[in-house]
């Protein structure tokens, strides 16, 4: 209402507070728990926690491999998410997974913030829709008027008001702004981010990357030191840490740069700590490196580059191969422009696309890597007593000085004395806090125990918690336990890899495999997993064990810190996978049906019929590790297949993101060390982040398998050395092959720099489709050329006897630029042809004809064929018929869109109609920068300006018969089978149909009582509630404006005259009227008022004083008569209405409406 005072509480900025006269301590009531996200287990390679205070959100710990898919598992919402402080060392077991977290936030953050403009958009057009100008006129005097009067009082109280009162004019409407992403971390943390430029991009996500340096902290005895760094919410304090150093072999030195020789040597410390040795300080050094750096990760993120930006440039300065347009003079439209096939180029000017900036770096600064690992205490702000407003009312201070003095500010109070917070408030309680300890190795250990900070009462008072997360061996020492002791009245929660219990991460994916293993146990084992910790040796030298009582942590553990410390969710078996619930919870009528199809698949003919297959290498095994695509969802890893073919090797092709957790479930210690020593290749189709960003961990594990984790770096060969090797790959030392495009080889060479990962026994050999051959294919490495088939025999012999394959083609497919195809081909004559994703291609059935296996992508449903063409994937029917052009034995269809879980009706597929595309229209300008599978991928957001032109096309019919002897197998996660066992796959087909229906069913309900849904429903309740509430205010109003009319409507002076026009108005209209009688009676509108607010009563009490049915039935002339009015005490009568003349003579009261 106007009249309506206006709050005069409103909250003062932050910026307000004096901070160099006043403690910063905050007055909202404080909120704050710690949530554990993920714990060490076999697919979650460290420690993650989430720390929530309401109004944000922050991540610590290690940004490990599968820690987006355990959010989603975990449905922890990274909204909200501001800072992510990531711990440790900065290697790839701690930021395997930075890249999906930030990818994920981005698509979030894009949504909020789209959702929150629309909704800021409705409220204002709503608001200007109800007010009415004279009405918003009115509230904005009034407002203006107050925030003149606060403005006096804050003067008379010595307070600046446009310091106090900043913000407060900020219109409603103001678009929101993109929020910005700092991730702080440790030394190479820029340069490990940097080195993606060529595959990640994203728009509206700004970064910022708080990178330590060693000069930020100074030594400050006595109390404590200032926090590292601080917002509104919490302080941070960084505790970076050393090994202590230890005679080593002696490593081949680097070949360093002149300069880095002129600067000097590093110098150790002499006679004493040897933990802390570091290169010389010296001003400038890196600076501009590390600007180059920034500038490249900034770009990766919030870049103003658009891929539908045509540049016009002289013909003569674009480089070959580039895509190419001109503007027709006749229809003025856009035109592909082809080279002339002379070679002479005219003097014209054409469009092209400009490349991405970051991918135009071509190379890195150089770097070294960094041995120091981080770890940080956390404190809240001290929490400010209860305001005392009877004591601010005793000292005569206005209220609109209230929230300064919780503020912190001094007043002066009316009478002009000064008045302190302290006067008027209870006693601040110190802020709760926690430290999260990140220990690498036993040699860091020491160095974080000699930390001062543990002396220092300015940092410590208030400290509730201790995490560590530590590596095998450091939870048994006598030092660490030693340092708990002394610490007794902190909780400890203690993570690591030796001590917590190798639970399953993600049990949508494991409740599903035991089903699946309950229907078909040979193909599809149970999860390796285990619920049991090993406490013992957490607490074998501890002293008062039971007093101190260290929390072997889990996931979903949850720790309060703020308004008291609690623990609010502890290890409880609900939180660790039960296999035998889900077993017990086995539909019954699912396996009746699987038990119908294994007598089937098990029988003599069926056996038979395997063993007369006749195709080679029966016994080679396909495994699928991750089956879905774009990202990792529940039930679906993103893209990774192994093989493994007898006598000759094991061969891995993509290798998504959780590649090694994936294969640490399905095989034991040994077996892992058998599979690493028999791993031969690794082939990566193209460079999207879901089919490689799980390379680096692959071959750091099969590195260590084979040389151990502390193998020397190699020098750089020469040239001829470098010859000599190819001709002897692995004559002398175990080698691992890696086949892909050049980026992909660039990206591992400059990440190396950051981690010895084993680079240096890594076979790299760029892959290239020859243009005259589509069945050859050139490869090189190190610019020596290599192959299978080329003109030096002892090359190809020794290409074969290293990798155990005879021939290896590939091709370029239709998805985004450097996407190919692969077909591999063994001595026993066994062909394995891997898609990749891809729209279906002439080349890849060239290359592929007669292929023993093909595994396919099949993205989306057959319904979904314009958004397959559109995001270049193949549907279910295209993958199939690409199959039978290929003339393939056995089709495994994989890369399944996450947004469904369906079993396709294979049955169905009569006929099949597949256009093969170019591969020309592949790139289509984009030749420097992954493009985006859609919202959810990992690539970036943009859309070609010109749709693709297919140039000629192949329509390949299959017969009506049906799929003929073409055998297809459905892949799921974990899913082992032997070539020769797909051909019975199908008679399962049914019942996984069935069990995906029970699935899709159970989730729905799940959904429905997951504790975000019932929030949500909670909040629906409330808003529903309110509006009610608001609905009820609005009805008293509108009655009460109804008496008010009525005390000022002036009475007819001729009652009976005014009675007989409305009667005949009323006639007129079919409507019913009763007479004014001879009495004087108020006419129809003065008496309208007071009906109308009688109704407005009745209905805010809920009672319906008009009977429908009977005005209805008056109004269309059906009705016998009508009930009179009581007058003078007369019973109410029923009388038929005839003419004018009669209802003239009759009494009636009129009715309103």
């Amino acid at each position: 209402r106007p009249n309506r005072r206006v709050h005069n509480l409103l909250p003062l900025p932050f910026s307000a507070i004096n901070h160099s006269t006043i403690s910063i301590v905050t007055t909202r009531k404080m909120h704050s728990y710690v949530e554990i996200i993920t714990t060490p287990t076999a697919d979650t390679a460290g420690t993650a926690m989430l720390l929530d205070v309401g109004q944000k959100r922050y991540l610590f710990g290690n940004m490990h491999e599968g820690l987006q898919r355990a959010c989603i598992q975990r449905n922890a919402r990274l909204a909200k998410t501001t800072d992510i402080f990531i711990s440790g060392k900065t290697e790839w077991k701690n930021v395997g997974g930075l890249f999906g977290v930030i990818l994920t936030m981005a698509d979030a953050n894009t949504s909020a913030l789209q959702s929150e403009k629309e909704n800021k958009e409705k409220k204002i057009k709503k608001k200007q829709s109800e007010e009415p100008p004279h009405l918003n006129q009115s509230t904005s005097r009034k407002k203006a008027e107050h925030e003149d009067e606060r403005a006096r009082v804050f003067r008379e109280a010595g307070l600046d008001p446009e310091k106090w009162l900043a913000g407060h004019d900020k219109p409603t409407g103001a678009p929101p702004t993109s929020p910005t992403l700092t991730i702080h971390g440790n030394k190479n943390l820029t340069h490990t981010i940097a080195t993606a430029r060529r595959f990640i991009f994203r728009k509206g996500m700004p970064i910022h990357i708080d990178e330590h340096v060693a000069a930020q902290q100074p030594d400050v005895p006595g109390d404590g030191r200032d926090p590292d760094w601080k917002d509104e919410s919490i302080q941070v304090w960084k505790l970076p840490i050393e090994p202590a150093i230890r005679d080593q072999s002696p490593k081949s030195p680097r070949k360093r740069p002149f300069d880095e020789f002129a600067a000097g040597r590093p110098s150790l410390a002499q006679n004493g700590d040897f933990r802390r040795s570091t290169l010389p300080n010296r001003e400038g050094s890196g600076t501009r490196d590390d600007e180059q750096r920034r500038l490249v990760a900034s770009e990766m993120f919030n870049s103003q580059w658009r891929l539908d930006a045509l540049t016009e440039t002289p013909l003569v300065q674009v480089p070959s191969a580039t895509p190419m347009w001109i503007r027709s003079q006749d229809t003025n439209k856009l035109e592909r422009y082809y080279p002339r096939d002379d070679g002479t180029l005219p003097q014209i000017n054409v469009l092209i696309r400009r490349p991405w900036p970051g991918a135009l770096v071509e190379q890195l600064p150089p770097t070294q890597p960094s041995q120091t690992s981080m770890s940080y205490i956390v404190r809240h702000y001290s929490q400010r007593g209860k305001f005392m407003p009877d004591k601010s009312k005793a000292l005569k201070i206005h209220h609109f000085l209230y929230q300064a003095l919780q503020q912190g500010a001094s007043v002066r109070s009316q009478d002009g004395t000064t008045v302190t917070p302290d006067m008027v408030m209870e006693p601040s309680r110190t802020g709760g806090g926690f430290a999260f300890m990140d220990v690498p190795s036993i040699d860091h250990l020491q160095d974080l125990l000699d930390r001062p900070e543990w002396k220092m009462p300015r940092i410590m008072n208030g400290l509730q918690a201790m995490i560590w997360n530590l590596a095998p061996g450091v939870a048994s020492t006598a030092a660490l336990q030693s340092f708990i002791s002394q610490h007794k009245d902190v909780k400890h929660i203690v993570a690591a890899a030796d001590i917590s219990a190798n639970a399953i991460s993600f049990e949508s994916s494991a409740a599903l495999v035991l089903r699946l293993n309950r229907i078909d146990g040979e193909r599809y084992p149970i999860p390796i997993h285990s619920n049991v910790s090993n406490y013992e040796l957490l607490t074998n030298r501890l002293i008062d064990a039971e007093y101190i009582n260290p929390h072997v942590v889990s996931r979903g553990f949850r720790f309060q810190l703020e308004p008291s410390a609690k623990i609010l969710f502890s290890e409880d078996p609900d939180l660790f996978f039960n296999a035998g619930a889900v077993l017990k919870n086995m539909p019954a009528e699912v396996l009746e049906l699987a038990n119908s199809a294994k007598s089937g698949v098990i029988s003599d003919a069926s056996l038979g019929k395997v063993a007369r297959q006749g195709l080679p290498s029966q016994d080679a095994e396909i495994i699928c590790l991750g089956t879905g695509s774009s990202a990792p969802s529940k039930y679906r890893n993103v893209s990774a297949t192994l093989l493994r073919v007898p006598n000759c090797g094991s061969y891995l092709f993509d290798c998504g993101e959780g590649t090694l957790g994936q294969l640490q479930r399905l095989f034991t210690t040994e077996q892992m060390t058998e599979l690493f020593r028999d791993l031969k290749a690794i082939w990566i189709s193209h460079l999207h982040a879901d089919h490689h960003l799980g390379t680096t961990s692959v071959i750091k594990a099969w590195n260590d398998v084979n040389y151990g984790p502390n193998t020397p770096k190699e020098d750089d060969a020469s040239l001829d050395e470098q010859a000599i090797k190819a001709l002897q790959i692995s004559k002398h030392c175990k080698r691992l092959f890696l086949f892909s495009e050049a980026q992909m080889i660039h990206w591992l060479k400059e990440y190396s720099s950051v981690e010895d990962f084993g680079y240096e026994k890594l076979v790299a050999i760029k892959k290239y489709p020859s243009r005259d051959d589509p069945k050859v294919s050139s490869m090189s490495w190190n610019n020596l050329k290599v192959g299978f088939c080329t003109d030096n025999d002892a090359m190809n012999k020794a290409m074969s006897q290293a990798t155990g394959i005879e021939n290896l083609v590939t091709c370029r497919v239709n998805h985004c630029h450097g996407a190919q195809a692969v077909s591999v081909t063994f001595r026993s004559g066994f062909k394995f042809s891997y898609s990749g994703d891809c729209r279906p291609s002439k080349d890849f059935v060239r290359i592929g004809e007669g292929s023993t296996v093909l595994v396919h992508e099949a993205t989306f449903d057959d319904d979904m064929q314009s958004d397959a063409e559109a995001k270049k994937h193949s549907t279910m029917s295209e993958a199939i018929g690409v199959a039978q052009a290929m003339g393939a034995k056995r089709l495994v269809l994989t890369h399944f869109s996450q947004r469904y879980q369906k079993i396709p009706q294979l049955s169905a597929l009569d006929k099949i109609n597949v256009n093969f595309e170019d591969v020309e229209v592949a790139s289509n300008g984009g030749e420097h920068v992954d493009m985006p599978e859609g919202s959810g991928d990992i690539g970036s957001a943009i859309v070609s300006p010109t749709p693709p032109q297919r140039r000629s096309t192949d329509s390949l019919p299959t017969p009506s018969t049906g799929l003929g002897e073409l055998k297809i197998a459905v892949a799921f996660d974990f899913m082992r089978v032997r070539v020769g066992d797909i051909a019975h796959l199908d008679q399962l087909t049914p019942v996984l149909q069935r069990l995906f229906e029970i699935v899709e069913k159970e989730d729905k309900f799940k959904a429905q009582d997951s504790p975000g849904e019932l929030a949500r429903r909670k909040k629906d309740e409330s808003k529903a509630k309110r509006h009610e509430q608001l609905k009820e205010q609005t009805r008293e109003s509108n009655a009460a404006r109804a008496r008010e009319k009525v005390e000022e409507t002036p009475r007819w002076q001729d009652p009976d005259e005014r009675s007989r026009s409305v009667i005949q108005n009323s006639v007129r209209n079919g409507s019913s009227t009763r007479a004014a009688g001879a009495e004087k009676r108020p006419s129809a509108e003065s008496t309208a008022p007071l009906e109308e607010a009688k109704f407005m009563e009745d209905q805010s009490a809920g009672i319906e004083n008009v009977d429908v049915a009977q005005e209805a039935e008056r109004v269309e002339g059906k009705g016998n008569g009508q009930e009179l009015g009581r007058s003078n005490g007369d019973t109410p009568n029923k009388v038929p209405l005839t003419s004018l003349e009669e209802a003239q003579a009759r009494p009636a009261v009129i009715r309103p409406w």
